[in-house]
């Protein structure tokens, strides 16, 4: 089961909605993302890893994840290889830059404000499959 979070900005409004965790079809997900690996699209050194350790499991869970040069921030799929050597793969933003994942109780920053967002600033909390 997943969470979902909703943020609003008390400086400039944005409103941003935000999934974790892991649902119903987070099987299907990682069948996807290990084709994915496989095919190269996350790298040589991803593909590697899987095809010298093909029994090894693709784990993938929604998470929070933020560019620290343009400020995005997103939910998307955290993608790992549970191979002997732990591969994780990185998320790249559309400007380029790698995108850095937020765990619990980092600040999350305003993409437009650039500023952090406040525990009063979390307006609503959903649960989702």
């Amino acid at each position: 089961m997943g969470k979902g979070y909703t943020y609003r900005c008390s400086n400039c409004g944005l409103e941003k909605e935000l999934l974790t965790g892991i649902g119903f079809i987070v099987h299907q997900e990682a069948a996807v993302e290990r084709e994915s690996v496989l095919a190269g699209i996350y790298g040589p050194k991803a593909q590697a890893a899987l095809v010298a350790h093909p029994e090894a499991p693709v784990e993938v869970e929604h998470a929070l994840f933020q560019c620290g040069a343009c400020g995005k921030l997103e939910s998307r799929l955290a993608v790992t290889i549970k191979a002997a050597v732990r591969v994780r793969i990185h998320q790249r933003c559309e400007c380029g830059k790698i995108m850095h994942r937020i765990r619990a109780g980092k600040d999350i920053v305003c993409p437009k404000y650039k500023h952090p967002f406040e525990a009063t600033d979390l307006i609503a909390v959903t649960m989702w499959d």
